[in-house]
């Protein structure tokens, strides 16, 4: 079973439960004041807020999955990233019994922070018939006939609803078919930024998706993720 909670997954098996999370960005605020653009540090706290409020929902589980991108500058690092990460891994493993964390694009010597806490970054991960992975690179045993479902970040997908002259975008998953596959594209988890919106730009993974056909849920208050139905069907109302 898959569950939307906030911009969270949650992944339940039997007994076993996952909670996936996508892209988190530390270190974002420094990178930008280091350009010259303000930007105030509150990002962690802002993290770790909407956390707590995913963790009263569901509780313990028994592992965390963060889909990559943990950090924001290409780099090796910043004091703030290396000090930030340390301490939701440390965060996270007080919530869980163990705390997966795939490698995306941005994560160039993220392996350095991660086995401060004993966390072991990884290109993809398989749980049970599950595949986990930052949505940049094809990985051959993803197309593994055991695997049912793709789980992925990378994207940060958001939509722009409209009423009227107004309009605001939204965070939002987009889940659907590949190759007998059922994808699953999780929005960023960063907090400053929406996202990108998925009817105006194409999706930027190394697969030809039918995006079209992808069911798009917006991510609204308390935790709500609403259902809009297919992309399509909400280009139409656009």
């Amino acid at each position: 079973m898959i569950e939307y909670v906030g911009k969270c997954l949650l992944v339940r098996e039997k007994r076993e439960r996952v909670l996936v999370v996508g892209d988190l960005h530390f270190g974002y605020e420094d990178r930008m004041n280091r350009k010259g653009e303000f930007v105030q540090r509150k990002v962690y706290d802002l993290i770790i807020e909407e956390l707590e409020r995913v963790f009263i929902k569901v509780g313990m589980v028994d592992e965390v999955v963060l889909l990559g991108d943990v950090k924001h500058g290409f780099g090796r690092g910043n004091n703030q990233e290396w000090r930030e990460i340390i301490e939701i891994f440390k965060y996270l493993k007080e919530k869980c019994k163990k705390v997966v964390v795939l490698k995306g694009n941005h994560d160039n010597y993220l392996e350095n922070i991660a086995t401060k806490e004993e966390i072991l970054v990884l290109e993809y991960y398989i749980w049970k018939d599950y595949c986990f992975l930052h949505g940049d690179i094809k990985i051959k045993e993803m197309e593994g006939k055991g695997i049912r479902y793709w789980i992925m970040g990378h994207v940060h997908p958001a939509v722009t609803l409209r009423k009227g002259a107004k309009s605001e975008r939204y965070k939002c998953f987009l889940k659907g078919k590949y190759k007998k596959k059922v994808v699953v594209i999780l929005p960023s988890f960063f907090p400053l930024v929406e996202g990108s919106d998925v009817l105006d730009k194409e999706l930027n993974v190394p697969w030809k998706f039918d995006v079209e056909t992808f069911e798009v849920a917006v991510v609204g208050e308390n935790l709500e993720v609403l259902n809009f139905g297919k992309l399509s069907k909400l280009r139409k109302a656009h």
